[in-house]
């Protein structure tokens, strides 16, 4: 006779414990249901929703388990000793998982504050219940990892209540008053549940912790423009935070957090503000310094060998260029706040070299209509005056267009634009060459991104990008990298093309084109220059004289497909005049009382109706020309026949003339 082989009466103790199981299971095993269904009715949608939703499956998925298993364990041991017990199952119908995805979309304050109810609750239950199933899972002989899962699952739930709480407090009420933005409620709730938190995750706890390379990094990466919800989690990053460190990183690296998309404006403008003052300190006692030395190398006062002259001279050169940056950027920031213009906001700022800036006419977190403006070839810091008084310009027509909508104008220069004095036949920075274009695309679309995130949601803003010469090429492909999400309309001027073959292509909802018949950059749309590149050279190639243009459809041609405005001709001057080109009419979109400047003012402030459109010609078919009456009529064929045309006939005189 087998040992196991017993009497019936031997199993009763066994079969008790098994009810008990499930009877915890009963009470238990759908602690997580009303979450699952909470966020299948779409309480949160978009953002970290769907990684937060997977996270808390697995973990009720990982609760039915365990107590399948405690229950087959006991069964198993039943069915050993002669009994009968069959497994039950002790799962409950999963709901619909949600269908949003993308960025934030939508949350029900009151649903969610339900569903942290419910987590705490399962937080208390779920380890009393473990140990309850410890107990009986001990007493039948059969191993307890099960009550330790059903326990982990508890601890699970009771770690998020603390912290979901305290987010859902301050989504409700922030702690300065103002209203939580979209890129919060889309992140910052669940805030480890954004898509691939790991690298960019441990980024922002380094920085939080004072780590000014890790916020280094995080600028690299948005400047990288890959990842489209990068701003939105550094939004919610950023308005998460303790006041206590955001005051330390903008103390110790006031350039990296002035530059970092998804900071709020302000925030920005005073860092960089207090980073531009900083510099122009330093700057001014450092050339101090080399001067003296540069002075001192020349009369021979300190031996040295022409190198170290030269690398002082090139010292003194640089600083002295970031001195002039300075002065540009504080006069450009000092066309704001005078004649009804809000105050100038200074959102990034970057100087040596070419430089780079980002100022803005209005706050763009609050206002109604945002309007980006992207420079084209020969911009530079030092030289961005006339550029972002084009920006004002912009403001103050679009704030006459629409007197009772709060608008920003934003001048961005965050890419390096081609020069003039740079040669058109180099590769990597020609004016011909889309190479510049595609390196700016990516800064270009995180900053849009950060201008999305944080925006505080008062209603549906209006966002518009307007892309000047080369400017329109690094907008166009940038828009292509964020079709649907990159802006509401672009507004192209002076635009030798977008690297688009269609509007359509540009991923926004309206198109507009601006061109002045005397514009010769706007005509390069037209050159042949897509010949490609030489293959040992890289210097660009003539190609067909049909050929395309070197960035795509001409934007200005029917076929491109965009809304076209009237920009008025002007009398054509100077020594290009025998060719009909001027190319003062290139930066001439923006004169006081012109017709474009009009259009473009109605335009971002979303009047249609007033903009003066360029009609689209239809297309009339070309009659059949009618045979002569010594042509027999043409046979029927399959192949289309040619027929001459009939020559023109003089009308007849009509009488009495």
């Amino acid at each position: 006779m087998s040992p196991y082989k017993a009497v019936a009466g031997d199993t009763a103790g066994l079969e008790e414990a098994l009810a008990r199981v499930v009877r915890l299971a009963g009470d238990h095993v759908g602690a997580l249901d009303s979450g699952m269904r909470y966020m299948a009715a779409h309480a949160w949608v978009g953002g970290g929703a769907g990684p937060f939703t997977q996270v808390m499956g697995d973990q009720r998925a990982r609760l039915q388990r365990a107590f399948e298993t405690a229950a087959g364990q006991i069964a198993d041991r039943i069915r050993a000793l002669g009994g009968h017990a069959a497994p039950p199952s002790l799962s409950t119908p999963l709901p619909a998982a949600p269908s949003a995805h993308g960025g934030y979309a939508g949350m029900d304050v009151e649903a969610m504050t339900r569903m942290v109810a419910d987590l705490e609750r399962a937080g208390h239950a779920l380890p009393a219940a473990g140990g309850l199933l410890s107990a009986v899972l001990s007493s039948a002989g059969v191993s307890a990892m099960p009550a330790q899962q059903v326990g982990d699952v508890g601890a699970w739930a009771a770690g998020q209540v603390a912290d979901l709480r305290r987010r859902l407090t301050l989504l409700q009420r922030r702690p300065d008053g103002e209203a939580a933005t979209a890129a919060v409620l889309g992140f910052g709730l669940f805030g480890g549940s954004a898509p691939a938190p790991g690298t960019i995750g441990d980024l922002m706890a380094a920085a939080a912790a004072g780590d000014t390379s890790a916020l280094e990094k995080l600028v690299a990466a948005q400047n990288a423009g890959q990842d489209p919800t990068l701003a939105a989690r550094v939004s919610a990053w950023w308005q998460l935070l303790d006041p206590a460190a955001r005051r330390r990183l903008i103390d110790t690296a006031p350039q990296l957090v002035g530059s970092l998309n998804g900071v709020p404006a302000a925030t920005r403008d005073s860092a960089n503000r207090a980073y531009l003052a900083q510099r122009k300190d330093a700057i001014a006692k450092r050339l101090a310094v080399l001067r003296v030395l540069d002075e001192s190398l020349a009369k021979g006062i300190i031996a040295a060998d022409t190198w170290r002259r030269m690398s002082t001279r090139r010292e003194i050169e640089e600083l002295e260029r970031q001195q002039r940056q300075i002065e540009a950027v504080t006069e450009s920031l000092a066309m704001g706040g005078v004649n009804g213009r809000p105050p100038a906001l200074l959102l990034a700022l970057e100087l040596g070299g070419l430089g780079k800036a980002a100022i803005s006419f209005g706050d763009p977190d609050k206002a109604d209509s945002v309007v980006t403006s992207v420079p084209g070839t020969g911009s530079t810091l030092e030289g961005i005056g006339a550029d972002v008084a084009r920006a004002g310009t912009l403001w103050d027509q679009a704030s006459r267009s629409a007197p009772h909508t709060k608008t920003a104008s934003v001048f961005w220069f965050g890419y390096t634009a081609p020069q003039l004095d740079a040669g058109i036949l180099r590769a990597d920075t020609s004016v011909a060459s889309p190479h510049l274009a595609q390196a700016g695309a990516g800064p270009l679309a995180g900053f849009l991104d950060g201008l999305h995130a944080t925006h505080q949601a008062a209603g549906t803003p209006r966002f518009t990008v307007l892309g000047h010469s080369y400017g329109s090429v690094v907008a166009g492909i940038a828009a292509q990298t964020r079709k649907g999400a990159f802006a509401d309309q672009l507004i192209l001027v002076g635009s030798p093309g977008t690297m688009a073959m269609q509007a359509g292509d540009l991923g926004v909802k309206q198109v507009w084109v601006g061109e002045s018949p005397q514009d010769p950059v706007a005509d390069l749309g037209h050159l042949p220059l897509s010949g490609g590149r030489h293959p040992i050279s890289g210097v660009l190639q003539p190609a067909l004289p049909n050929g395309p243009g070197p960035f795509g459809t001409d934007p200005s041609n029917i076929a491109f497909g965009a809304n076209r405005f009237v920009v008025s001709p002007t009398r054509v001057s100077g020594f290009l005049a025998f060719t009909g080109y001027d190319i003062g009419t290139h930066s001439g979109y923006w004169n006081d009382e012109s017709i474009s400047l009009r259009n473009m003012g109605f335009i971002i402030a979303g009047r249609y109706d007033q903009v003066t459109k360029l009609p689209t010609p239809k297309q009339v078919p070309t009659p059949t020309p009618l045979p002569t009456p010594s042509q027999p009529p043409a046979r029927p064929s399959s192949e289309p026949v040619a027929s001459p045309l009939p020559a023109p006939q003089p009308s007849p005189t009509p009488p009495g003339d």
